[in-house]
């Protein structure tokens, strides 16, 4: 059997080479794109759920005041005043709420759980021994053992407004909880919003 000549031996030419080498760097870097932008969504939507949690947890907070209010024979003013001294202008400059807070798991007092914003309100602390989020001073109810140094600093700012309106027949408290934060280097926010009314501080 003759051999076949080393000469007449074909392979890859120079050009076929490069060619194939740039269809798979483009291969790669597609998939790579993709794997970063997935990264990228279930980071989002993680830090959506958060905050769209977050909201919820300040906006029941001061629905739970206006029915404890109730049970305790307050009346609609009364209960309104409670939030007006914690903060003179809560209209424009916003609170935070911190139902955490050790001062209020001592005492149960509005002024105690309602801070106001001088300037931009402080981030939310993650504590991780419980997975909650909340301020310095946080009392970890799920482990009172735990302290503010077992946190870390979180880009969660949540700032609480309300406007009282009085121009309608029944008086209303609206609530707006906003919530901004980083994904990544973008800039992202959410809103939630709910009206109370006396209808059961008459």
């Amino acid at each position: 059997m003759k051999k076949q000549s080393i000469k007449n031996q074909k392979g890859f030419t120079l050009i076929e080479t490069l060619i194939a080498i740039l269809i798979l760097a483009l291969t790669i870097g597609a998939l790579l794109t993709l794997t970063a932008g997935g990264f990228f969504s279930i980071r989002y939507a993680k830090n959506d759920i958060v905050a769209a949690n977050l909201l919820q947890e300040s906006l029941e907070f001061i629905r739970n005041t206006r029915d404890n209010a109730a049970q305790g024979g307050l009346d609609w003013n009364t209960w309104i005043d409670q939030y007006k001294q914690c903060r003179t202008d809560i209209k424009s400059d916003g609170c935070i709420i911190n139902p955490y807070s050790d001062a209020y798991q001592g005492s149960y007092s509005v002024s105690d759980a309602v801070v106001g914003c001088s300037g931009d309100c402080p981030n939310l602390s993650y504590f991780p021994a419980s997975g909650f989020y909340g301020y310095t001073g946080s009392l970890n109810v799920f482990d009172p053992s735990n302290t503010d140094t077992n946190r870390y600093e979180t880009s969660f700012v949540r700032t609480v407004k309300m406007d009282l309106v009085t121009t309608t027949p029944d008086p209303q408290l609206i609530v707006t909880a906003r919530m901004d934060w980083l994904n990544g280097t973008n800039r992202k926010s959410t809103t939630q919003s709910i009206i109370l009314t006396p209808w059961n501080l008459q």
